[in-house]
């Protein structure tokens, strides 16, 4: 492969996304990747010493006005790649604005700055008809995203996600140890996403188109070609 790639992400300091910046900085397939986040992690500060043209960071105040961000920012980016993540503990409204409004700003963003490919987290059980808020708010998110006119978009969703490094949870800690519930560790999350970015820009033509969906079980099951 002679092009090197590009990625820019959103919720990089949440729990997937900060495993995400490290997975991306290792790849050998990536020579370049865009942070926009609210905060600087310390983790950061060695990478940014040993490769400062590999990881550029923009620290921003809010995501409430994304979609107006320069879009020179992202240009020549090959994957955008979403890994925000609300709590309906922290009320609907603000539950609703994380998971479905920046998911889907940052998507029109991507797509306004001809990006070619979107890749986000859902959930497993991810449906705009849902009885559950969470569940019904991902699902809406995720048709929403699939009519902004990306080539590809890819939607990730996951069972429960184990070994958290910045937000250890006690029932997911008990609910990891049942044998029949889907779980990935966020790290293997992070692995997989890379791999199947690397794998879109890396297949001859024709390039699949549309919307790829993948189910916790085919999360695991994504190799590098």
């Amino acid at each position: 492969m002679e092009k090197k790639l590009a990625g820019a992400i959103v919720g990089a300091s949440g729990a997937c996304g900060r495993e995400l910046v490290l997975e991306l900085n290792k790849s050998p397939y990536y020579n370049k990747i865009i942070v926009f986040t609210r905060r600087i992690l310390p983790e950061w500060e060695p990478l940014l010493k040993e490769s400062p043209s590999k990881l550029v960071v923009h620290k921003v105040d809010t995501f409430d006005n994304l979609k107006t961000w320069d879009k020179e920012l992202i240009k020549g980016v090959d994957t955008c790649f979403c890994c925000l993540g609300g709590r309906t503990k922290n009320g609907a409204a603000e539950f609703y604005k994380t998971d479905y409004t920046y998911y889907v700003d940052f998507g029109e963003y991507a797509n306004a700055a001809t990006v070619p490919h979107y890749s986000f987290i859902s959930s497993k059980g991810a449906s705009s008809k849902s009885w559950f808020s969470y569940m019904k708010v991902k699902g809406q998110a995720e048709e929403a995203i699939q009519k902004i006119g990306f080539p590809l978009v890819s939607v990730f969703r996951p069972g429960l996600l184990r070994n958290r490094r910045n937000d250890s949870r006690w029932g997911e800690a008990v609910a990891g140890i049942i044998p029949f519930i889907d779980k990935i560790d966020v790290k293997t999350l992070a692995e997989k996403m890379v791999m199947e970015s690397v794998n879109y820009h890396l297949k001859e033509e024709p390039k699949p188109k549309g919307a790829a969906i993948y189910s916790n079980k085919d999360i695991l099951n994504i190799k590098l070609l």
